[in-house]
């Protein structure tokens, strides 16, 4: 005789889910639970559909009207709750407490709280505004003169991954009543990591490498000689017409610039470049 699933046991089918089918969660969930009477994954289909529909995996009433859950009592639990952790989600809040997305999205809407968004700071020198204005005349007259002339560019840029996770900015908010400017002026030191650069050419991509340990000027020159110009070549013999990397440190050591004058004469787009 089958045994009804806890409270418990439904959050966990549904954060095990996943992409997987619903008899590879039955089976996974079965087999975390060996002592238990086994699930079959239609249990699994009705109640992920139950899930997606209501944002809650408890059962609703069989009969009379819904009791409201937006009352002054749950209100200010919700409120509280997100309150002492601002970074949960609605989602992860839904299945903790068995009340719906929907209805937390209209407490937290009632009381005026916003999911805000972290923001990245990156820090500017004094002339980079005329810099980067400059920049922007010098491409639309480029691009008047040519349509074409972003295919003709080769796109470059790193970025760190670290093992902790962090950080990509779209997957956190901060649940607030009033703009709590959540940033991230600096990243977290002496965590592992790895860096990867990656560059776009029209509709090619180039790379990734990975790098190991901080890039400096001496493994970037490296990287851009061993790596990066080799993997460029075509069997129709073309060439990316422009280099454009940011305004990191190592991108603009002595041996680095020279380097790339000579790849790119008059041609490359960067800090203390040619083209800025």
């Amino acid at each position: 005789m089958s045994k009804r699933l806890t409270r418990e046991e439904r959050i966990e089918i549904v954060l095990i889910s996943g992409e997987r089918s619903n008899r590879v969660i039955a089976a996974d969930f079965n087999a975390r639970h060996p002592t238990r009477p086994p699930i079959s994954h239609a249990t699994v289909s009705k109640l992920l559909a139950k899930f997606r529909e209501t944002g809650s995996v408890l059962d609703l009433p069989k009969c009379g009207r819904m009791k409201t859950v937006t009352n002054e009592e749950t209100s200010v639990a919700v409120l509280a709750s997100f309150s002492k952790s601002p970074q949960r989600s609605t989602r992860r809040m839904s299945l903790e407490s068995g009340i719906s997305r929907t209805s937390l999205r209209r407490i937290l809407a009632t009381h005026k709280w916003h999911p805000y968004k972290l923001q990245l700071l990156q820090h500017l020198n004094e002339d980079d505004p005329d810099r980067r204005t400059e920049f922007a005349e010098w491409a639309k007259q480029k691009l008047e003169q040519d349509p074409q002339f972003t295919q003709k560019i080769l796109f470059s840029d790193e970025a760190n991954f670290y093992v902790n996770g962090e950080v990509n900015k779209q997957n956190h908010r901060y649940w607030s009543d009033t703009n709590p400017h959540w940033i991230d002026p600096s990243k977290t030191v002496g965590t592992k990591k790895v860096m990867v650069w990656c560059g776009i050419w029209g509709t090619k991509i180039v790379g990734p490498f990975f790098i190991n340990g901080n890039l400096k000027a001496t493994g970037y020159l490296k990287l851009l000689h061993d790596d990066v110009f080799p993997s460029l070549c075509t069997e129709a013999g073309t060439f990316p017409e422009f280099f454009q990397q940011d305004g990191a440190p190592p991108h603009y050591g002595c041996q680095v610039r020279a380097f790339l004058d000579e790849q790119f004469p008059e041609k490359w787009i960067g800090r203390r470049g040619p083209v800025e």
